[in-house]
């Protein structure tokens, strides 16, 4: 599992949690809740129940946005409802917010919310995520839905 603040102890990226030592980790780490950002096609290649007993102790909530296989990116509804959903869960503490890998829809709502709420103009935000999770790899397309209007 990767795992990558990019706000301290408020809110961290990285990739799905699959095994218990993950969930222990995160534990560890005092986080209260889990934003999974994963869509329909991404839950068919893994044991969806088995992952659910895994976070059942957290706060979850899965708010499911296309990635680059999906055929288009998201759009500035979906991410605003990421990003609704994510400062709901920050005032429980602690967030998680994944999707597969941890180089686009984490990211891309990760930007959305740095500019939202820190005042981060995109570049800004775009880059400091960069900085944070190495593995960002987004198209400017999908940074320009976050303020399209």
């Amino acid at each position: 599992m990767l795992f990558n603040w990019i706000s301290i102890n408020n809110l961290a990226i990285g990739t799905p949690l699959i095994t218990p030592d993950d969930k222990k980790f995160l534990q560890k780490k005092e986080i209260k809740s889990i934003l999974d950002l994963r869509n329909g096609n991404d839950f068919l290649k893994i044991d969806k129940n088995k992952y659910l007993l895994l976070v059942n102790e957290f706060n979850y909530v899965n708010v499911q946005l296309p990635d680059h296989k999906f055929g288009r990116f998201s759009n500035k509804a979906e991410i605003e409802k990421a990003v609704l959903e994510l400062e709901k869960l920050i005032k429980f503490g602690p967030v998680f917010m994944h999707c597969h890998a941890a180089a686009e829809r984490s990211p891309l709502i990760s930007i959305a919310y740095l500019n939202k709420t820190k005042g981060l103009s995109l570049i800004q935000a775009c880059d400091y995520v960069k900085q944070q999770n190495k593995s960002t790899n987004l198209h400017l397309q999908q940074i320009n839905f976050i303020n399209s209007q």
